[in-house]
């Protein structure tokens, strides 16, 4: 059972969350602080085949994001989520944030800041057609600063995916960033 204080100082974060405005820098493209840049392990993919794309999140100072599993229940996770199409998430990839102290908060904090990279592995349907598909995806997150908190957001964005007849050569493609990502080993 949660203690009344605990309760009430949640309820007292919740409000002033809502209620503060944002400050100037907050101020960025449709209302978001946070940019998505999505790097596909492939320049093509196969009918039935699994593959990698990389989210490179970018968070504008002064803010941070709490990170996909924080340490205070009544903190917003950041999550990826993937609308069903021509391509199945199989696995989504959060790496560990990093532990701040911050004024709106009694508990220390699990946050990502600056550029943070987040993964999804895909399966391609078995009767993908050859052409140009997309991958409807979104990305939850509360955006805070020292003191205070902005309400949380949704970011939907697209990835395009080239995907080719099987047997056609394809090639890897930004294997440095795929490999900053936490993916499980394949077959475990």
């Amino acid at each position: 059972m949660k203690s009344p204080s605990r309760l009430l100082w949640a309820a007292v974060l919740a409000v002033i969350c809502l209620l503060a405005p944002p400050s100037p820098a907050a101020q960025q493209k449709d209302g978001h602080v946070v940019e998505v840049k999505a790097l596909l392990a492939k320049d093509a993919v196969h009918p039935g085949e699994t593959f990698m794309v990389a989210f490179v999140l970018k968070v504008n100072p002064p803010y941070h994001i709490n990170d996909n599993a924080p340490l205070d229940e009544f903190m917003f996770p950041t999550s990826l989520s993937f609308e069903e199409g021509p391509f199945t998430a199989v696995e989504t990839a959060y790496p560990p944030g990093h532990k701040g102290k911050f004024a709106y908060s009694e508990v220390e904090l699990i946050v990502y800041e600056g550029e943070t990279v987040l993964g999804a592995r895909f399966k391609a349907k078995d009767d993908l057609a050859p052409g140009d598909h997309k991958i409807k995806a979104a990305l939850s997150y509360q955006a805070c600063d020292q003191t205070s908190c902005l309400a949380p957001k949704e970011l939907a964005f697209e990835v395009p995916v080239k995907a080719v007849p099987v047997g056609t050569p394809t090639q890897d493609i930004n294997a440095e960033t795929i490999s900053r990502v936490p993916f499980k080993k394949e077959g475990k």
